[in-house]
């Protein structure tokens, strides 16, 4: 009787088994793996599983908690011979049904779709999407929507196909409802996101997901599409793999040729340069003037000198000339109205010319204002910044034009919580033109005006008796000014932009009238609202009284705690050679007898020099040093130091150098070459903050530092810089001055370790790279304290310094006492 049970309990774990075979072996079979072409090329792919829709049955879906709506996306599968560009039709039977299957509402969608053209990485074309099961062609996706608000009994949707025509020979559907959270449901999830969903939702907006406000969390996820499967035992299923990370095929055949760069007398054409080589210029002029054309060009480099200029003639059919550039912004002005353009010698094909970029500005004119709406900054200050231009019309600007505005900024209810006045002189701009007007010198260059909004400021309203175009900007007074180091110095470096300094604004689709101009009786014609720019990347201002090494350099001390160390790096183009520098720069030494130089304009009386060595070994050493005939014996020890030399005067000196070891001798008062070195001293930056005070004034006063990094090749390091001014100027003003910065310094393979620390044995340092400080009219004249730390990464040290351009009598105290 024992042994009956027991074969009675295996018959029905038997049957039990069987039975839920089929529902239940989804769950334990292992998803296909990822395409070998992901792995092989260092692709990324997003999976999705996917269900088959049959030709006959259909494929039924639950409605989840009474979805207002369902989306249902396709994907065609075809032979993967199927030509690229031959459009593919299927036809989509669906049925709405209620809780007893009884239908409520039946279509149908036809869908139109192709193959896509392939990503192409490293040269390898990719499909779009694939599976790694099915030899299929896989076309672009469809889809569409069903309203579900009229039938909300609705509780299934059933979908088939139509019967196939080749070379389409299957048809994956996903469906996903849509589900509605409430602001609490939504600010409990948005905690629960990880970083990286948090910044993938926030992908769309222009700042961090952490500076997004509670209603921008709250859009975000009030709405999400979530998959539902179908119903069924095991449906036909696989998984979808789209391709990430490859770039988009691009045909070449197929691509317009730009058609130039607007340029002239009173227009520049500005060019960048990203890699050097042979390059043609070509100029078409617009009108037949019996002038010979003639381009002016100015080459504006990373190298702190006088940009280059030249006149260039050109020649043959079409007019052009072929030019050895290096990377940086090449500045063109031809001597009439034409068309530019520009290629590689190498690439004929393919033209040089920057992509155009536009900017819609808003007019400003009698009885029309300008009014943009602002965000209320209850918990975060906000600032303004409001470009002003000229606009002729289509008539030109005289040379100088005085423009004129009045602001008003309204609170909620309509209030005015500040008013002013703003005026700038402007000049017609050589840069940017009005682009259905580019012939025509009608626009000016922009004048900028700041503010720091009152909390209650929700609109902002600009109104002029003149004809102008503005432009309105705001930015969170706790968002950190984001600067790559030296990539957003330089227009022409071809890298992605970086974060914008300011998010401008746009204006409601209806204008204001503005509010001190009486109504007329007669309608006038509607006045165009907005103007297309195209504007231009502006080549760096650089000071002549720099360039020409006319200026006071002085570098300034941290708090008294701070770490300090001599430094020693490879001059580079950016260094300007002044005399005043000569204590500071180092010339190589080689072993054996050389005639050596001791510079010093304007001095007559002996001078001590310096020898500073540079070895790989530790172990003693004998350097044994002649000069003009007098003999100066060392024993030393260490990687690196210095080493005081006898008085020299001026002149030219007969130099032996005698070493046990092998190294590099260097010595200063020697004016350097590219071998060269300087020497200065830094202050570590790594843990401790470092306070400077400055003391601000207007009177061309610069102040900037530069950073050398301990990091290697491609290590960021992100310095943070505070300014604390005892007082802020509320506005308007024509000066801003971020107080919050962060700067990514990443020094590339050249740059790394080329430096010295020269109270350290080991530490070496990467070339310097400058963070650039302005402090503006906003701040008042008086004590301003900078601050430096470093947020993240590689710890390095920094010189700050202060310059003011220009000649400038140092002066020198003494003080005489009796007996």
């Amino acid at each position: 009787m024992r042994i009956l049970g027991r074969l009675l309990l295996l018959l029905l774990f038997v049957i039990v088994a069987a039975f839920l075979y089929q529902p239940l072996r989804s769950l334990f079979q292992v998803p296909p793996p990822a395409p070998a072409v992901i792995q092989q090329l260092d692709l990324h792919a997003r999976s999705s599983t996917v269900y088959f829709l049959p030709e006959q049955e259909w494929l039924t879906f639950p409605i989840i908690s009474q979805a207002p709506r369902l989306r249902v996306l396709t994907h065609a599968g075809a032979n993967p011979e199927a030509e690229k560009d031959v459009p593919l039709r299927y036809v989509l039977e669906y049925e709405l049904l209620d809780g007893n299957r009884d239908p409520l509402h039946e279509g149908s969608y036809t869908q139109e779709t192709r193959l896509p053209q392939p990503l192409i990485k490293d040269g390898v074309p990719v499909p779009r999407n694939l599976y790694t099961d099915k030899a299929l062609a896989v076309a672009a996706g469809q889809s569409f929507n069903v309203q579900l608000d009229a039938l909300p009994q609705t509780a299934y949707v059933r979908l088939r196909l139509k019967p196939l025509v080749p070379p389409l020979e299957n048809v994956a559907v996903r469906v996903y409802y849509e589900e509605r959270m409430s602001e609490r449901q939504a600010s409990v999830a948005w905690e629960r996101l990880s970083q990286a969903q948090k910044e993938r939702l926030s992908q769309g907006a222009i700042y961090p997901p952490e500076l997004l406000t509670r209603q921008e969390r709250l859009n975000l996820l009030e709405r999400q599409w979530q998959p539902v499967g179908p119903l069924g035992t095991n449906p036909a299923q696989g998984i979808l793999f789209s391709i990430q990370g490859a770039d988009a095929y691009i045909d070449p055949s197929l691509m317009p040729r730009s058609p130039g760069l607007y340029a002239g007398p009173d227009r520049r054409g500005l060019l960048p340069i990203e890699t050097e080589g042979r390059y043609r210029l070509q100029f078409t002029p617009l009108f037949d003037e019996g002038l010979e054309p003639e381009l002016s060009l100015r080459h504006v480099t990373e190298q702190f000198e006088a940009p280059r200029e030249e006149r260039v003639t050109l020649s043959g059919e079409p007019l052009s000339s072929e030019q050895v550039l290096s990377p940086g912004l090449l500045v063109v002005t031809p001597n009439q109205p034409g068309m530019l353009d520009i290629w590689p010698v190498e690439e004929p094909e393919q033209s040089a010319l920057p992509e155009p970029r536009f900017l819609r500005a808003w007019a400003v004119q009698p009885g029309l204002a300008a009014v943009f709406q602002l965000l209320p900054g209850e918990e975060v200050g906000t600032s303004l910044r409001l470009d002003l231009r000229a606009h002729g019309g289509g008539e030109p600007l005289p040379t100088e034009k005085n423009i004129q505005a009045e602001y008003r900024l309204l609170e909620a209810q309509g209030g005015v919580v500040d008013r002013g006045r703003l005026e700038a002189d402007v000049v017609p701009s050589m840069i940017d033109r009005v682009a259905d007007t580019q012939p025509v010198a009608d626009l000016s260059d922009p004048a900028s005006f700041y503010l720091r909004l009152p909390p209650e400021a929700v609109r902002l309203e600009v109104s002029s008796q003149q004809p102008l175009l503005a432009n309105a900007y705001t930015r969170p007074d706790n968002l950190p000014h984001r600067t790559r180091v030296p990539v957003d110095y330089y227009a022409w470096r071809g890298d992605e932009a970086g974060q914008p300094s300011w998010f401008i604004l746009q204006p409601p689709k209806t204008q204001s009238p503005a509010t001190n101009v009486a109504p007329s009786k007669e309608p006038a014609p509607a006045p165009e609202t907005s103007q297309v720019l195209h504007v231009q990347s502006r080549p760096p201002e650089r000071d002549p009284e720099l360039l020409a090494g006319r200026y006071q350099w002085a570098a300034l001390d941290p708090q008294l705690a701070a770490r300090g160390a001599r430094i020693l790096v490879p001059l580079r183009g950016e260094e300007r050679l002044r005399p005043r520098g000569l204590p500071a720069y180092f010339q190589p030494l080689e072993q054996g007898s050389q005639r050596v130089e001791i510079a010093a304009p304007g001095v007559t009386r002996s001078l001590s020099p310096q020898l500073v060595y540079l070895r790989e070994a530790s172990a003693p050493f004998r350097l044994t040093l002649r000069i003009d005939g007098r003999t100066v014996r060392h024993e030393l020890i260490g990687r690196r130091g210095e080493v005081g030399l006898p008085p020299l005067s001026p002149g030219q000196h007969e130099v032996v150098l005698d070493a046990s070891t092998s190294g590099t001798w260097l010595m200063n008062y020697r004016y350097p070459d590219e071998s060269g070195y300087l020497r200065r001293m830094a202050f570590r930056l790594q843990e401790e903050t470092l306070r400077y005070p400055v003391d601000k004034r207007e009177d061309g006063q610069l102040v900037g530092a530069r950073f050398y990094s301990l990091g290697d090749a491609g290590e960021a390091s992100t310095v943070r810089v505070r300014i604390t001014p005892e007082a802020l100027n509320p506005g308007p003003t024509q000066e801003w001055t971020h107080l919050e910065r962060l700067y990514q310094v990443t020094p590339t393979a050249e740059e790394a370790g080329v430096g010295y620390v020269l109270d350290q044995q080991r530490e070496r340092l990467a070339h310097g790279q400058p963070i650039l400080i302005d402090l503006g009219s906003d701040l008042p004249d008086g004590p301003v304290t900078v601050e430096f730390s470093l947020q993240s990464g590689a710890p390095g040290y920094i010189v700050f310094h202060e310059v003011l351009p220009g000649e400038h009598e140092r002066t020198r105290s003494f003080r005489e006492e009796g007996e």
